[in-house]
């Protein structure tokens, strides 16, 4: 049997743990079932971030090459998203994400997630975390926009 792959998001002043999460919405809130229509981000403005790992269980010897980017759907005028790695809890913030890359838009050619410090993971657990946030100048425009998709891929052995 292989790994089993799940995502998890952190939110919170003292860190509260959601396991197994399907869509990562950005939102002027840090809530990890955020209704984005509810809770708009303001053009100029940003996101509270998003701290997501990765969590892998059952049965693996290794985890590697892991890398993430965004797929499908097109940016508004204006708008971004950020990242970068953090080997801590990061209480989200709208505050702009100090050192953050824009996420790629094709595959990268290394690895942009990873566990410990380490490119591997050997036993079942979280990666680091990834910090993520929407971004937005005064040119985005009103309303919602275009859904992204952000693909993650890894090596199992």
């Amino acid at each position: 049997m292989g790994a089993t792959h799940t995502w998890s998001e952190s939110n919170g002043a003292g860190e509260v743990v959601t396991d197994g999460i399907t869509t990562v919405n950005f939102g002027s809130v840090d809530s990890a079932d955020l209704t984005p229509a509810s809770n708009p981000i303001v053009a100029g403005e940003n996101s509270f971030h998003k701290c997501i790992r990765s969590k892998f269980s059952s049965a693996f010897t290794e985890i590697s090459n892991m890398k993430i980017w965004k797929s499908v759907g097109a940016y508004a005028t204006g708008e971004a998203i950020q990242y970068k790695e953090s080997t801590s809890y990061v209480q989200p913030v709208e505050t702009a994400l100090s050192g953050a890359a824009a996420i790629p838009t094709s595959e990268p050619s290394q690895n942009v997630l990873s566990a410990a410090g380490t490119a591997t993971i050997t036993v079942a657990g979280y990666t680091e975390y990834m910090l993520m946030q929407e971004q937005t100048t005064v040119s985005t425009p009103a309303g919602a926009v275009a859904t992204k998709t952000l693909t993650f891929q890894y090596d199992e052995m």
